[in-house]
């Protein structure tokens, strides 16, 4: 599999409009293909039937409706292949571990720097 940013496909799954649309901004500028966005965890995986899956999946913790863990444990049912990468501003230990152990890919904080984001993606894709 080439894992250059170019062949990485993303979504974005957070409840707030200007995160997902920065976020998605600034990781095409990069050269990733941001393919889906969704504002919770069941809009997300509405859109997954019609669509093809991303490689990896940026998953927001607490969203209405349906939120990260709920979602994290659909996908890694119906969608095993696929990365998950939690973002969030719960960063504790707590959440850490239950993201663990729900078969999270990857935790990274919502105020870590940009430039971390873009290796801890790189490092899901290569284990």
């Amino acid at each position: 599999m080439n894992n250059t940013p170019s062949a990485i496909t993303i979504a974005i799954v957070d409840d707030h409009a200007l995160i997902r649309q920065a976020m998605s901004l600034r990781l095409n500028l990069l050269g990733y293909k941001v393919i889906m966005e969704a504002e919770n965890g069941k809009a997300f995986l509405d859109k997954l039937a019609d669509s093809a899956a991303p490689q990896i999946c940026m998953l927001d913790i607490n969203m209405p409706v349906m939120d990260g863990f709920e979602t994290a444990v659909h996908l890694k049912k119906n969608w095993p292949k696929m990365k998950i990468l939690f973002f969030s501003m719960h960063n504790t230990s707590a959440f850490v571990c239950r993201a663990k152990q729900l078969g999270a890919d990857g935790f990274i904080a919502k105020d870590a720097p940009f430039e971390e984001l873009n290796k801890t993606l790189l490092q899901i894709l290569n284990n």
